[in-house]
């Protein structure tokens, strides 16, 4: 085979396979409730989450770090723990949540509220004895002290339970006031850009201490500005890696009618959400924040990770690796430093040493590319094989008809 490239294969290091990639998948975005019953919607998530393998596989993403969702979430460790129809998969479980949304099934949670020290650290060592890979809290602000003090502590004593347990704390941290304070807790990975205010340096020395790992997500807000305004934007060659049931669910976006108002008490909660996950929404200046503090972060010297958020609102499974590889790629980054934050710096958020790389003695997690990605990121969509555990498959093979 002549006039090929190969590259390890990608790994996406911030996934929801609680999440269907639509609003049927987020209520606290858009009630589609009536029409869409959320225990069924997770029902069948539970049930068919190989729909979701196969879109990974599709996009040459052949490893994923789920950062939070149901229990069953973690069975998906040992599913796929030996496949070469799946890509790996290292779960976080149920998220520890700074505040206490209802975004839950009536038998189980995916938000545990972080109520107290004796709740956190209870859920922590819970977490250790289900085999979750790490611990991930969603540090969302509440307004006014002294919840802020309050908070903190308790998300302090989640770094130190997770030290004492010998897990990896992860943390959504928006806001750099948040993003700082995780990274005194513990925090080894930041899943989110900081979006709020520009980094400084105290965050790049905390960052730098702790070893971080930032993960920029910059792609997010845009799924949710699609749906505020009722118009998906397709990207017609990913889409073939997306299942039909998703794909006619992601263009009724134009048509779906708006949803019946919530009482002002919750949508004055759910807004603190939805801000804390798309903070560009309704401002260029913020969005823009997110890549030129992937820039700054990327110039200290931090590592840098490939993360989607996939799941969230048109940021579908699979497919959005490469909006968000490209965008990553508009932030300054050259094209070889994307591919290393797609492959080796994720597989060290997942703590994988047997994958990201092409050396002897690793799996083999391959693409087999038709133009050279180190000229340009894009031509990661130029996919001719994808090789999961040694499994060939062509490019059409994998995609959805």
């Amino acid at each position: 085979m002549t006039g090929k490239w190969i590259v390890p294969g990608l790994i996406d290091t911030h996934v929801h396979f609680s999440q269907t990639g639509w609003v049927d998948g987020r209520s606290d975005a858009l009630d589609l409730r009536a029409r869409y019953p959320y225990e069924t919607v997770e029902a069948e998530l539970h049930r068919r989450p190989d729909r979701f393998f196969r879109s990974y596989l599709c996009s040459g993403v052949t490893s994923v770090f789920d950062v939070g969702g149901y229990p069953w979430t973690l069975d998906l460790q040992t599913r796929t723990g030996r496949s070469t129809t799946a890509p790996r998969v290292v779960a976080a479980g149920p998220l520890l949540s700074t505040i206490d949304p209802w975004l839950n099934l009536p038998d189980q949670r995916q938000f545990i509220y972080m109520a107290d020290e004796a709740t956190v650290r209870q859920a922590v060592r819970a977490h250790k004895a289900w085999g979750a890979a790490a611990i991930k809290v969603w540090y969302i602000m509440p307004p006014q002290p002294p919840d802020t003090a309050r908070m903190s502590a308790l998300v302090h004593a989640a770094g130190d339970e997770a030290r004492k347990v010998g897990l990896p704390l992860i943390v959504h941290a928006t806001g750099l006031w948040e993003a700082k304070d995780a990274l005194r807790a513990g925090a080894r990975v930041l899943v989110h850009s900081v979006w709020s205010a520009p980094v400084d340096d105290e965050f790049l020395a905390l960052a730098r201490r702790a070893g971080a790992i930032y993960v920029p997500t910059l792609t997010v807000p845009d799924g949710y500005g699609q749906v505020t305004a009722r118009h998906f934007l397709p990207d017609r060659g990913a889409l073939r890696c997306v299942d039909r049931a998703t794909r006619a669910k992601a263009f009724a976006t134009d048509t779906v009618a708006l949803a019946q108002r919530a009482p002002l008490s919750i949508r004055q909660r759910l807004g603190r959400i939805v801000r804390s996950l798309a903070p560009g929404l309704g401002s260029t200046r913020r969005h823009d924040q997110g890549a030129l503090n992937l820039k700054r972060v990327f110039d200290a010297g931090i590592p840098v990770a490939l993360g989607t958020d996939a799941g969230n609102p048109l940021t579908l499974h699979g497919a959005s690796v490469f909006r968000e590889l490209e965008a990553m790629q508009a932030s300054g980054l050259a094209p070889r430093d994307v591919l290393v934050a797609a492959t080796r710096n994720a597989a060290r958020a997942l703590d994988l040493d047997s994958t990201g790389t092409v050396t002897g003695g690793a799996v083999a997690d391959l693409l087999v590319l038709d133009a050279d990605p180190l000229a340009d990121i894009r031509h990661l969509r130029d996919i001719a094989l994808v090789i999961h555990r040694g499994e060939a498959y062509t490019r059409r093979e994998l995609e959805y008809p």
